[in-house]
């Protein structure tokens, strides 16, 4: 009998991801069939140098939408394929930890930071002139942001099925990137965008977290932090699991979930969504 397809736990409570994602795909499908249909302003070659983040367009011809605009348009289908599939491991364990609001212009700075970071690495000190397109400025500063709070929490990476440690991801990128940048070995890719993007997430990601223990500190000492962890945790496995929980723990539970927002806790939401399973259709 079929099944009936549930929402995907990643993504449920994660609507900024679900909108990025669904814009990156859309415009990328859109520019394709321009291509099929050979429609003659919207081949890539004339995208690229009027949307993408092409350096003379921007200070010759003024077009300053390119360091926005660049990461929504992607080359082919495996490069937005790569950087929809960062988005969706790394982009919903940063959105229950920042927020909406405050995802959207983390994803967004990201990107832009990157921008500038191509801009002036390989275009002021390099001398390149080729247009840039893709999230991956984004997508690095979404790594960036998961490594500044959650460096231990375990990823893999397709199609190798290779499971590491956000850490350790981080310092391989990070290494092989400065060997491209500072070598004449790179291809065609841009690594510098990639590593002003990570940069950019790392120092706003830790920074809000450092300015969001402090505030609380004082409610609850870094010596009882572990305690509080576990109360925090056995609290979401219990509402996760029934509704027939005393007021005042749900309100403890949520005086707690705010206090640690950027501890690697699962929300109530996340269990109930993870513990969801598809449903046979009569």
């Amino acid at each position: 009998m079929p099944y009936q397809i549930s929402q995907d736990p990643r993504l449920e409570f994660s609507p900024v991801c679900r909108g990025i994602l669904l814009i990156n795909v859309v415009v990328f499908v859109l520019v394709e069939v321009a291509q099929f249909f050979e429609i003659p302003a919207l081949q890539k070659q004339e995208l690229f140098l009027t949307i993408g983040l092409f350096p003379p367009s921007l200070f010759q011809d003024g077009i300053y939408w390119g360091p926005f605009t660049h990461m929504f348009l992607h080359a082919n289908l495996l490069h937005v394929g790569i950087n929809m599939m960062g988005l969706y491991l790394l982009g919903p364990d940063l959105e229950s930890a920042l927020g909406h609001v405050r995802f959207c212009f983390f994803y967004l700075i990201s990107g832009l930071v990157g921008a500038g970071t191509y801009l002036c690495i390989s275009y002021v000190l390099q001398g390149q002139v080729q247009p840039v397109v893709g999230a991956s400025g984004a997508i690095f500063g979404l790594l960036g942001g998961v490594v500044a709070l959650y460096p231990l929490r375990m990823y893999v990476i397709l199609p190798l099925m290779i499971p590491l440690k956000a850490y350790v991801l981080a310092v391989i990128l990070l290494t092989t990137h400065l060997f491209f940048i500072l070598t004449p070995f790179g291809s065609n890719v841009a690594y510098d965008v990639h590593l002003g993007g990570g940069v950019a997430g790392f120092l706003m990601a830790g920074g809000a977290a450092l300015l969001h223990r402090r505030k609380y500190r004082d409610l609850i000492p870094t010596p009882e932090l572990p305690y509080a962890k576990v109360e925090l945790e056995t609290l979401a496995c219990r509402l996760a699991e029934t509704e027939e929980v005393s007021e005042s723990d749900r309100s403890r539970y949520q005086d707690l979930r705010q206090i640690l927002r950027f501890e690697d806790i699962p929300s109530v939401e996340e269990l109930r969504a993870m513990k969801k399973e598809p449903k046979k259709k009569e």
